[in-house]
């Protein structure tokens, strides 16, 4: 607010002196009109700035829900790679379990020779 009170003491002192003179009125209100643009131009930048600063926080929130995801999506990976290492095994057991009983089978037929 200090920084605004001597734009709006000027603003006044300008008001009353376009008032008083009318050569004052040619000169200052090109003056006051800048100065009013000027006003609200600091209000949409402010404005600007305050929804930036919204945008920004509502991209963390959302990078903090997707990160949570990332685990999730990291543990369901996890859980993949169990599987398949899992059925990989299973399939090792199968072919040895295939290997013994053709093995018992050879065995079976030299014994019935």
């Amino acid at each position: 607010m200090p920084i605004l009170k001597p734009f709006f003491w000027g603003l006044g002192a300008a008001a009353l002196a376009y008032m008083v003179t009318p050569r004052v009125k040619k000169v200052a209100r090109p003056l006051l009109v800048k100065g009013v643009s000027g006003a609200i131009g600091l209000a949409e930048k402010g404005k600007e700035t305050v929804e930036e600063f919204r945008d920004r926080r509502r991209e963390k929130a959302r990078e903090t829900a997707l990160g949570t995801d990332s685990s999730y999506d990291n543990a369901l990976e996890q859980m993949r790679q169990e599987r398949n290492h899992a059925l990989n095994e299973i399939k090792e057991l199968k072919n040895v379990i295939s290997q013994l009983q053709n093995e018992i089978n050879e065995i079976k037929q030299k014994n019935e020779e």
